[in-house]
């Protein structure tokens, strides 16, 4: 697909409803006053200034892109970006819209919500995170949905998972593996201890 014209592109910025339409004129006003009164032909160009300055993402505009400019907002939150996928949902980086504190929100697949038992599995995954409470274990803050839409709102902790850094690194030092090992057997530890059982470990 064709990467859509800069004012194609801001149209799509329009209707996804990201960006204060205000705060997106004086932005642009700004990128005009430093480039001879123009806005470049290019709308990657565009795209990377509205990211530099905090107004949207990668991921954002990677949507934006392919003509895709709804589902950015669950409830009180705003998607930031996809994190990852598990055997049960999907994972995004997501600020609260009003707060501004940035949270990981899991999220059922609509697929699923028809089976009474997945979604009374993920309500019990979210009523057992809750009462955990523990420095190596990631909090829940919140349990919702928003139509046929059913998600977790959990604590966001900034980094990369170890898969991710050993396919990026390689191998990991003995005493680092450790150290990780030590972090996960404690809050496993912690939650045994709380009577719950991690199923996929």
């Amino acid at each position: 697909m064709a990467t859509p014209s800069v004012k194609n592109f801001l149209e799509l910025v329009q209707r996804s409803q990201l960006v204060d339409s205000d705060l997106l004129r004086t932005t642009l006003l700004k990128y005009k006053a430093e480039h001879d009164d123009q806005l470049p032909a290019d709308a990657k160009v565009v795209a990377d200034y509205l990211v530099q300055a905090g107004l949207l993402t990668d991921w954002h505009c990677t949507k934006l892109f392919d003509r895709k400019y709804k589902g950015f907002f669950l409830g009180k939150y705003k998607l930031l970006g996809h994190i990852g996928t598990g055997g049960m949902s999907s994972v995004y980086l997501a600020e609260h819209i009003l707060m501004r504190r940035q949270r990981a929100i899991k999220v059922l697949p609509k697929s699923r919500v028809g089976d009474s038992s997945y979604l009374q599995r993920f309500h019990r995954e979210a009523q057992a995170t809750a009462a955990l409470e523990h420095p190596n274990v990631v909090r829940a803050y919140d349990v919702d949905n928003e139509g046929d839409t059913h998600y977790l709102v959990m604590e966001y902790v900034k980094g990369q998972d170890i898969q991710n850094i050993v396919n990026a690194q390689g191998g990991l030092s003995y005493t680092k593996a450790a150290e990780y090992i030590v972090q996960a057997a404690r809050g496993l530890a912690y939650s045994h201890g709380e009577g719950l059982v991690h199923r996929d470990v």
